[in-house]
């Protein structure tokens, strides 16, 4: 083993790389960096870490990732090779989904449709009624108009009544007028804008997201392992704030504020995780469907 580790530090002085260039190239702590180069493979999280750091570091200094794993037996087997198979079988899951929800669209439009007519009919029947109540009301004050015009010629008391006719008719409809005020329902739905998260670009390895519309105040990112372990870590404009092995069914949360820039997640086993941003799904880009490990990066509009 520490005949790999020399091969790799040589080719890494070949190239003019220090452990903390490397370490930023590859998003590997430096610990385990000097850990593959002695020789210490128990040192890194298990077996198949061992193997991708090893091919990370590998074909980042111009060597040959795969060809090393195969020349060295001794270098350590993962526990569950299937890790590659489930990467390519939750990419080639993934794509149906497209499929399935036009279908569900289509299955359910002659529903919409059912629905729509009905509302259509309701509003209708609605201002209907409306302007037959507006229609019926306007004869009866016409009716009192003549009435109080008549009545003036021929007493003076009945004009009284009248009068106090006519103002309580008034009051009830001075209500009426000022019930119309959809200024806080506007303010309500300006509030409601939803939180938008647009792929800009990948490469395989590496994804960007945009994320605009309402930004919460406190902001959280999940990472989620499904179906077996990966090493997970979040950077907070360019500060690391969590990092973690997580096993199968374990989480992990990291929040961070409003006025935060850029979040950069770098994921070990992409295959197994899933990744939650205040709340809502991020997928994997299209390219990454290989890919065993993944960088993402979202940039706050």
């Amino acid at each position: 083993m520490n005949e790999v580790g020399e091969k790799l530090k040589e080719a890494r002085k070949a190239k003019g790389y220090t452990l903390d260039d490397l370490q930023q190239m590859t998003k590997i702590q430096k610990r385990y960096l000097i850990a593959v180069e002695e020789g210490n493979l128990e040192v890194l999280p298990g077996n198949f870490y061992a193997r991708a750091f090893i091919k990370q570091y590998a074909d980042t200094v111009g060597l040959d990732g795969e060809q090393l794993l195969k020349d060295h037996s001794d270098i350590p087997k993962a526990k569950n090779d299937e890790y590659s198979e489930k990467v390519i079988t939750t990419q080639t899951r993934s794509k149906p989904k497209s499929s399935s929800i036009m279908d569900t669209i289509q299955d359910s439009l002659p529903t919409i449709l059912i629905i729509l007519l009905v509302l259509s009919i309701a509003v209708v029947f609605y201002w209907a009624v409306v302007k037959g109540s507006n229609d019926s009301d306007t004869p009866v004050i016409q009716d009192k108009t003549s009435e109080k015009q008549d009545v003036e010629v021929g007493s003076n008391e009945s004009t009284d009544s009248e009068s106090e006719t006519d103002d309580s008719t008034d009051q009830k409809d001075q209500p009426a007028e000022e019930e119309p005020k959809e200024e806080p329902k506007e303010e309500e739905n300006d509030e409601k804008e939803e939180l938008n998260i647009t792929q800009t670009s990948s490469n395989g390895g590496t994804t960007n997201f945009t994320v605009s519309g309402t930004i919460p105040k406190e902001q959280q990112i999940t990472l989620t392992a499904e179906g077996g372990e990966s090493w997970v870590s979040v950077s907070v404009d360019g500060k690391t704030v969590d990092q973690s092995l997580l096993t199968d069914g374990n989480s992990l949360s990291s929040k961070f504020d409003q006025d935060s820039s850029t979040v950069t997640v770098v994921i070990g086993n992409a295959a197994v995780t899933s990744v939650q941003l205040n709340d809502q799904a991020v997928s994997y880009a299209e390219e990454s469907a290989n890919a065993v490990r993944q960088e993402l990066i979202f940039e706050f509009k």
